[in-house]
């Protein structure tokens, strides 16, 4: 009775930790995001937006990045204005045994668009996919509303 259980317990950890999110699943560099496409849902606890901000630089949209990660109640874990990229854990929710998020710039003439990507963990759970559709956009408003805060200028950001 013993192994049973022991064996149990070590297949339910398994597939507790293959199904946990992980930073490592998003893409490492912006260039290996596509700007165009579909938005919304786009996979099984996969989430997906886009978003023009005019007339900031990509720097100050890269330290945006950072404070909406953090902001959303995301955990920096790895930022690279080299690769244009701001990654993010937030862990465990009521729905999700961890959810990551990656933020991804592209600089345009007098612009710079971002993606944000967020995935929850892929386990089937009770409920099924019950991520929280709204993480994108909760980034994204704490982006607006850092860059609002620094740099004000009327009608500076518009969203895609």
């Amino acid at each position: 009775m013993k192994i049973i259980a022991k064996l149990t317990a070590a297949f339910i950890f398994a597939l507790a930790v293959t199904g946990c999110a992980r930073v490592s699943m998003l893409p490492q560099h912006a260039d290996e995001v596509s700007f165009e496409g579909m938005e919304g849902k786009t996979g099984w606890s996969k989430y997906e937006q886009v978003s023009t901000f005019r007339g900031y630089t990509l720097d100050q949209v890269y330290d945006a990045a950072k404070v909406g990660i953090g902001s959303a109640g995301f955990a920096l874990r790895l930022a690279d204005k080299s690769k244009r990229m701001v990654l993010g854990e937030h862990g465990m929710t009521m729905h999700d045994w961890n959810v990551i998020a990656g933020v991804y710039l592209q600089e345009e003439p007098g612009a710079t668009r971002v993606k944000v990507i967020v995935e929850g963990s892929k386990d089937i759970g009770f409920s099924g996919d019950v991520t929280s559709d709204g993480w994108p956009g909760k980034i994204l408003t704490e982006m607006r509303s850092y860059l609002n805060s620094v740099y004000p200028r009327p009608n500076s950001v518009d969203s895609h």
